[in-house]
């Protein structure tokens, strides 16, 4: 099993080395001093830029972003000792969840019912069977595997603010294609709260604040999804931005078997090997771009629609596939 998710900084200004799954980012001209600190969370690197402040001004901001991504992680960081999705799953009931594990469950819900069930938060099982194999140099069969996959489906689940609960024993959840844009948004608005008015969030996904300095877009680069710490080019970042990739978390030396995986089947999708999003919620980039990834272009494309995002993606054939609102200029 290779395994290169969640291992290193995914953002950095220019000069910086490329992330795990997609992008750095850089304001496109210098001379504006800039305060970054980076930083670990949610298994992954994450950073923090802004620009316009004075250093007492930044290092506030900063704080402050930081303290609502420990926040969440608390919440729900799979890998958080003691946090609300770890109880969750580990007793299957969960009374008074926080407001921001239901806006993120209610996000998974439209996506679900709008890609007709290829977006599904209860594959957690199934994807804690696999890696198990995996770690022992093995693969089960369709048969073995069969009990894991019975717990898909997120018409299992029932939430409201009174409480998070399954239908059936065994079932759990993972957010973590939700949980990286859901901070970023957040984090982007605890920062416009304080009157930051020029910021790059990267959480795991992306989320610009304004423009960065001397008025020009932020840049993001998109990593090739074949060759470690190259770029397939760069796009402009106005919105929230989110990657899916295969090679973020693999089971197999050819991507076939990978953390992606379609909850219909049980199987890794064969269509893509990188989609990346662009939104106006980052929670709905990171959401769709997993959604994209089961589906496959042709679907893929439809569902974007629904939701008013662009995407860009290379096949695993080496392909390139993009929706014809998606700024590729300076891409592949």
């Amino acid at each position: 099993m290779t395994s290169n998710r969640r291992q290193m900084l995914r953002l950095a200004l220019v000069g910086a080395g490329l992330g795990a799954s997609g992008v750095w980012a850089a304001s496109q001209r210098r001379g504006e001093k800039l305060f970054r600190r980076p930083g670990l969370a949610f298994d992954t690197g994450v950073a923090l830029t802004v620009a316009g402040l004075d250093k007492s001004e930044a290092e506030a901001a900063l704080d402050a972003g930081f303290a609502e991504i420990r926040r969440l992680e608390r919440i729900v960081g799979l890998s958080t000792s003691g946090s609300d999705i770890r109880r969750l799953n580990a007793e299957g009931f969960l009374a008074k969840p926080d407001p921001a594990m239901l806006e993120m469950l209610a996000v998974a819900e439209d996506v679900h019912r709008a890609s007709g069930g290829a977006f599904d938060v209860t594959v957690q099982p199934l994807w804690i069977f696999y890696d198990s194999f995996a770690k022992r140099g093995a693969w089960p069969t369709n048969e073995e595997a069969a009990p894991a996959r019975a717990l898909i489906g997120q018409n299992f689940m029932r939430f409201d603010e009174n409480a998070v609960s399954f239908d059936q024993p065994g079932m759990g959840i993972t957010l973590n294609s939700l949980t990286h844009g859901y901070a970023a948004d957040r984090v982007a608005k605890v920062l416009a709260d304080l009157g930051v008015r020029r910021a790059f969030v990267d959480t795991g996904e992306m989320e610009a604040v304004g423009r960065g300095p001397h008025d020009r877009d932020w840049t993001a680069a998109v990593k090739h999804p074949r060759q470690p710490d190259a770029m397939l080019g760069t796009a402009p970042l106005t919105r929230a931005m989110a990657t899916a990739g295969d090679y973020a978390y693999t089971w197999s030396a050819d991507y076939s078997r990978n953390h992606i995986l379609d909850p219909r089947t049980g199987f890794s999708p064969a269509s893509f090997a990188t989609v990346v999003v662009i939104a106006q919620r980052a929670v709905v980039a990171d959401a769709l771009s997993t959604a994209v990834s089961v589906l496959g272009p042709d679907e893929g494309a439809k569902l974007l629609k629904n939701f008013d995002a662009e995407a860009y993606g290379i096949t695993k054939t080496g392909n390139v596939w993009s929706t014809p609102g998606f700024p590729r200029d300076h891409l592949a």
